[in-house]
Order: structure tokens, then C-alpha cells, then sequence
């Protein structure tokens, strides 16, 4: 009937972009396979401690649609912040990679296969990598890109088989849970599909199966959804349709009190933290800076989409930013004065423009026993990556720095 007409036209339509030729056509079977960490509701070997890298938006550049207003893209940043978990990996200090959406442009096979050459030397998969070294199984969340021109997630489902919940008649579940006993405390790890509209009627089932997930016989609880509930980039809504915030009510109703740690998502081409809770709430960190875009971000502003009142940057963060700009000599006063909202800038929100500062980078994830601790790797305008930001969390002392 009407669809296989429709997507041809889509294909046309999004393919014919100027310098964005990606070929429409798409065999699963064909697509080079990559590990995951765990099946839907494994448990996980006990291990002492665990370290791994949280980062979204690795896609190569979309011309016309990455070059926005408040945008900033750079060919050289997605390779750079790879670089820079090469060499984590090579000292030892990753045990896996969370890969928060937008792995592809869109789910052709062309995608994929390139998706495959970015990381076939970190991500253990069916291809043979071109350096020697470990390389490590991934926990991929779904993104809105990851099924353009490709609703029911095949390429998804067949570049990271065995991911998902079992919901049959095989098709694709992006969602899952698997936990892991870390240094005697048990982790539970949620991965969650936002992708409302994507998703059509597997939305329900989604909805279904989350109240069980986020019950059960567990200590500490991590979220990671592409989308975000809380995000001051200039690119995204925050909280689109309120379906992060939907999905975290729903978990926080089942989970037991104060078990949820920490919420990942990876919509907002930025790198930012928020504790709306205060200490001994729940962090909400955004890890989208991970590939080719940046977008700008504002240090404060309006939390009623989120359902939540005036918002700002976790202070330590922010002050962490505001330190490594204050040591850049290459950045005029305006520039200054625009992150400070000093200058001409008084009176209104402050803000670090991707123009001049772009927060490409990653966080790297510790976990031992009942303490969490978050950080901030970013990259500088020498090409190179230095951790700039850390906070841990532990029981009774919530959110702190050492």
C-alpha cells in the first residue's frame, strides 16, 4: 500500500541533501556485529570495581542541519575524543563504552558500515580491528537518528544483536536491564528508548515493562534515555513532550526510595550535569558532545518543562568551566563577558558559545562498592582532552568533591 512509497520518498527527499549522498538501502544480515555487555535482565559476574565512558552524538556531520544557529561543528573533534578512549582503554581503565544515541545519520547500511570503521579498534565486534589491543563490549542506547528511514530499529538490532527485552515475533527492543554486583553493592542498569513517536506501539510496551524493571532486589540504580529531561543547549527542548519526564516518574514510583543514582542522556550536542535535588538527589547529566556538533549552552535557566523551577549548572561544574576559559588567552572580552554575563552582557544569561567554546568531550563513570563518582573529560583547544571536572557520590553524604 501506501508505505513502500512513502519511505522511497523519503529516501529521495533526505538523501539529495547537498554533500550528504548516504545510499538508501538497508540488509541487516549483512552489517558488521559489535558485543554488548549484557542480554536484557542478566546479572553480571561480581567485580571489585567498574569504569566506563558515557558519550552520545558520534555521528559524522549532517550539512544544513548541524550548522544551525548557536552550532559549531568541527571535522577533527568526534576522532579526537575517540583518541582520547583509545588511550584510556590502553591503560587499562574501561571495562566498557555507553553509546547514548545518534550513532548514525541514519540506519542504512552505508551508516553502519561506517559506524563499524569509527570504532572497530575499541568496540569488540565481527570485523578485525586495525590496531592490536583489548577491545571492549558497548551498552548502546537508541537514539532518534539511529531509525531514521528505519522505524522497526533492523539496523539497530542487527549491529548490536541480543540487545533488548524479548518482545517476539522478531522485532527489536530497544530497551533493557541487566544488573552487576560492585564491590558488594548490586548496580542496576536501565536503558530506555525516548523515541515516543519512533516507537509507536512498542511505546506501550516500553511503558508495560518498565514498573517490573525498576522493582526488584537492588542497591543503586543508573538511567541512560537518549533524550533529556533537563538540558540548557541551545539545539534540544528540554523535555520533549514530557517523555523523560514520564519515564523517570515511572521508575522513581517503582524503584524505592532514593536507589536512583544518576540519569544519562545524549540528545543535546553538549556536555553538562544538574542536581535539581540538591546533594542528595538524583544527578541528570548530559553527554552529547561526543562527535561533530556543539551547540552552545546557557548556565541557568526556566526548569518548567522539566516540571521543576528555576534551573541552573551544577555550581561546581560551571565554576570548573568558568576556571579553564579564564586561562584561554586566545578569547576576546566579549567572549568572556558573554560566559560571565558581565560587561554588556549583564542582566542577561550567561552562556558558553560553541563559537569560541564548545564542550566536546566525554564522562568517565567509577563505581566501587556504594560510591559513585562522575567525570569530565573535555577537549581543549589544543586537540587534547583533560579531565577538568569530578564529583562522587556516597551514601548518607550524597553528591560531593573530594
Amino acid at each position: 500500500g501506501g508505505y513502500e512509497p512513502s519511505m522511497k520518498f523519503l529516501c529521495s527527499a533526505f538523501y539529495l541533501l547537498p554533500a550528504v549522498i548516504l545510499g538508501c538501502g538497508l540488509q541487516p544480515k549483512n552489517l558488521p556485529t559489535h558485543r554488548i555487555v549484557a542480554k536484557n535482565a542478566a546479572e553480571l559476574a561480581p567485580v571489585e570495581d567498574l569504569r566506563f565512558g558515557v558519550l552520545g552524538n558520534t555521528r559524522n556531520a549532517i550539512p544544513m542541519l548541524d550548522g544551525g544557529k548557536g552550532n559549531t561543528t568541527s571535522d577533527a573533534a568526534g576522532g579526537q575524543v575517540f583518541g582520547d578512549l583509545m588511550w584510556q582503554n590502553q591503560q587499562g581503565a574501561l571495562d566498557f563504552v555507553v553509546l547514548m544515541g545518534d550513532m548514525v545519520r541514519a540506519s542504512r547500511d552505508s551508516e553502519w558500515q561506517a559506524f563499524d570503521h569509527q570504532w572497530r579498534d575499541l568496540l569488540d565486534g565481527s570485523t578485525l580491528p586495525e590496531m592490536e589491543g583489548k577491545r571492549l563490549p558497548v551498552v548502546p542506547v537508541a537514539g532518534d537518528r539511529d531509525s531514521v528511514l528505519d522505524e522497526r530499529l533492523r539496523g539497530f538490532g542487527a549491529t548490536f544483536p541480543g540487545h533488548g527485552a524479548d518482545i517476539g515475533f522478531n522485532r527489536v527492543a530497544s530497551w533493557m536491564l541487566f544488573d552487576q554486583t560492585i564491590g558488594g553493592s548490586k548496580w542496576r542498569f536501565i536503558v530506555l528508548d525516548s523515541n515516543k513517536d519512533g516507537l509507536g506501539s512498542r511505546w506501550k510496551e516500553q511503558l508495560f515493562w518498565l514498573p517490573k524493571a525498576a522493582r526488584g532486589n537492588y542497591d543503586h540504580l543508573l538511567v541512560f534515555m537518549h533524550d533529556a529531561r533537563i538540558s540548557l543547549s541551545s539545539d534540544v527542548d528540554m523535555n520533549p513532550d514530557g517523555v523523560p519526564q514520564e519515564l523517570i516518574e515511572i521508575i522513581e514510583q517503582h524503584a524505592g526510595l532514593m536507589k536512583l543514582r544518576a540519569v544519562f542522556s545524549g540528545s543535546a550536542h553538549s556536555s553538562e550535569i544538574y542536581l535539581p535535588e540538591g546533594r542528595l538527589g538524583t544527578a541528570y547529566v548530559g553527554a552529547g558532545g561526543g562527535g561533530a556538533r556543539a551547540s552552545t549552552l546557557s548556565r541557568w535557566g526556566d526548569g518548567a518543562p522539566a516540571g521543576m523551577e528555576h534551573m541552573q549548572l551544577e555550581p561546581r561544574f560551571d565554576l570548573a568551566l568558568q576556571a579553564v576559559i579564564s586561562q584561554r588567552e586566545d578569547l576576546e572580552e566579549s567572549v568572556l563577558d558573554e560566559a560571565r554575563a558581565e560587561g554588556e552582557w549583564e542582566g542577561f544569561i550567561g552562556r558558553y558559545n560553541s563559537k569560541y567554546f564548545p564542550l566536546f568531550g566525554y564522562w568517565m563513570v567509577d563505581i566501587q562498592g556504594d560510591k559513585l563518582g562522575l567525570s569530565f573529560r573535555l577537549l581543549n583547544e589544543t586537540g587534547a582532552l583533560k579531565e577538568v571536572y569530578a564529583i562522587d557520590h556516597a551514601p548518607k553524604v550524597g553528591w560531593h568533591q573530594q
